[in-house]
């Protein structure tokens, strides 16, 4: 887009040597002496950006929420229209102001392109409410940890898959014995994960991962395992019915 700054006209003689309007002069013999400005227009070409930057090059979004990313172009001065996409609109959808919408639990990358053809992306990864309660029990137990000098546990795929296998059989018997008769440890040998020292938190009928944390911590038992220094790994479970009580929750540590 071009700007123009509006037009300068200014009358003057031609003894001033930095004259911006030209001035046509009538020779001295004329019965007067008469000026005649003749006024040009001044014009400022648009600078075109050399570079398109996101405040976020990845980013998480839970299914059903929004972000809006910020596009800044290289020289400051630059300017330029923007055009949005997303590489997968079931995934994540984004508006022509950069607005990112979750749809589905994946993957989709969000790209925005200059009129002059710079681009930059941002990969964005939707998951779902459970997981998204999930991460944040995690994110929890960590802070809690991280209050008191202890390192933060890491999280693995088949440790929250037992998890979450043991959250449903929560729902099922709520108790540390599963519904086989067989002890809680023993989700471990189905899932194959090999383990020295071990625990597992379980609990129901929190509506939010901010109560149920709260909930263990405030139980010396609990509260004990999620902040034993000899821990490296945990798997959150979390599985809801319309019956029970509800919402189970599960923490297995190892």
């Amino acid at each position: 887009m071009n700007i123009f700054k509006k037009g300068i006209c200014v009358a003057m003689t031609l003894a001033m040597a930095n004259a911006i309007a030209m001035t046509a002069y009538i020779p001295a013999n004329a019965a007067a002496t008469q000026e005649q400005t003749v006024s040009i227009s001044v014009s400022e070409t648009a600078t075109n950006p050399t570079k398109v930057t996101l405040n976020k090059t990845s980013a998480t979004l839970t299914v059903g929420k929004t972000m809006t990313l910020k596009a800044t172009l290289s020289p400051k001065k630059a300017t330029s229209k923007l055009t949005w996409t997303s590489s997968n609109k079931k995934i994540a959808t984004v508006d022509s102001s950069g607005k990112v919408k979750g749809v589905k639990a994946g993957t989709a990358t969000i790209t925005v392109k200059t009129a002059n053809g710079k681009k930059a992306t941002c990969k964005v990864t939707v998951i779902t409410q459970k997981q998204a309660y999930i991460n944040e029990v995690i994110r929890l137990v960590n802070a809690e940890r991280t209050k008191r000098g202890l390192s933060k546990l890491t999280t693995t795929t088949a440790l929250g898959k037992a998890a979450n296998k043991r959250a449903t059989e929560t729902h099922t018997k709520f108790s540390h014995t599963r519904p086989n008769g067989k002890q809680w440890d023993s989700i471990f040998k189905e899932y194959n994960i090999s383990h020295g020292a071990a625990a597992e938190n379980i609990a129901a009928g929190y509506a939010t991962p901010k109560a149920v944390v709260d909930s263990w911590m405030n139980s010396s038992g609990h509260r004990s395992n999620i902040l034993n220094k000899n821990f490296k790994k945990i798997g959150v479970g979390y599985a809801v019915y319309n019956d029970g009580y509800g919402s189970y929750w599960t923490q297995l540590f190892i």
